[in-house]
């Protein structure tokens, strides 16, 4: 059973007229599209218990996900991994905390997309490019969080937009008969910049081991100036010039937990981060933050009702604009 659309279907889908056309839903599904081979080997499995804790898909069932993706995600996990099954293993908990927030995100400006050259509008990756002399390295952004302003373009029927390039020149909807996302998203982007919120979201699934490269990573971020040769964006956008921007954490954890606290140091090094830190459990006071409470902290902006209220517009419509969620 296919679970996702693939590109060419979704542009199809799109123009009979069974989604919603505006340009946020549609980077949304091919967002979803998108994901690794390995998330939808993963997903059956998933889903089967997915379903039994979401059983009527409520608003609050379906927020609440988040505080047993830990559990979700370690169905198909194995022990005594090999290092290509932990790199296989930490794709695929990218993957489904990013089909989880877009789950919760539906019917708002915000999109959360796996890094991606070919979705990731270029104004945003520029933005978040540092330099290192004249190296540009991006950060290790395993998601991108994009609240786009709201603004007519973004909710108006898709092949209705009109917009100029960064170079005054209008930009066709279409190209041949494929509706021309990236080349519109590029123009939107460069003229809403400063209205923009950009979040990104580190997903790893130790904790142990790779506390420190959020850490410092934020450091670098939220740093005005370097005594060194090192600046933050390229081609004219930086992060310091939209309107947000945060780094977050959100980790499984793998590792045994048994003895953790707010005094550990791997809590320690990410307690302080723009964004926060998050993981797959409950929220436990003074040591991690459900991942269902970046949708509050990070990603309130991109409509003007709270979650739960959109995610109640929207869920009737799960198995015919939605279907590509799968579930």
């Amino acid at each position: 059973m296919r679970l996702f659309l693939d590109r060419g279907q979704s542009n199809n889908k799109y123009r009979k007229g069974l989604i919603n056309l505006n340009i946020i839903e549609t980077l949304r599904n091919d967002s979803i599209s998108a994901l690794p081979n390995g998330f939808a080997s993963c997903f059956p499995v998933w889903k089967e218990r997915i379903c039994e804790l979401a059983p009527v898909q409520t608003p609050r069932q379906i927020m609440d996900l988040g505080d047993n993706l830990s559990s979700i995600f370690n169905l198909t996990r194995t022990e005594g991994r090999s290092q290509s099954d932990v790199s296989g293993g930490g794709t695929a908990w990218e993957a489904l905390v990013c089909w989880y927030l877009n789950l919760c995100l539906i019917g708002r400006r915000t999109v959360v997309i796996k890094h991606n050259k070919k979705l990731i509008p270029l104004p945003v990756r520029d933005a978040i490019t540092v330099n290192y002399g004249n190296f540009a390295s991006n950060t290790e952004s395993d998601l991108v969080a994009i609240t786009f302003p709201d603004r007519v373009e973004y909710s108006t029927v898709r092949e209705n937009i009109f917009i100029t390039d960064e170079h005054n020149l209008p930009v066709p909807t279409l190209i041949g008969q494929r509706f021309n996302r990236n080349g519109l998203m590029n123009a939107l982007c460069h003229r809403d910049f400063a209205q923009l919120e950009i979040h990104i979201i580190q997903c790893k699934t130790n904790w142990n081991d790779n506390a420190q490269i959020p850490m410092l990573w934020d450091m670098v971020y939220s740093a005005n100036e370097f005594r060194a040769n090192i600046t933050i964006g390229q081609n004219g956008y930086s992060i310091h010039g939209a309107d947000r921007f945060t780094y977050s954490f959100v980790t499984v954890p793998t590792s045994r937990m048994d003895n953790v606290s707010s005094s550990s140091t791997h809590v320690r090094r990410v307690a302080q981060i723009s964004g926060g830190n998050y993981w797959g459990k409950p929220t436990a006071n003074g040591v991690s933050s459900s991942v269902k409470e970046m949708l509050n902290r990070n990603l309130l902006a991109g409509h003007r009702s709270s979650h739960m209220i959109t995610l109640g517009a929207e869920l009737p419509r799960l198995n015919t604009d939605y279907s590509y969620f799968g579930i």
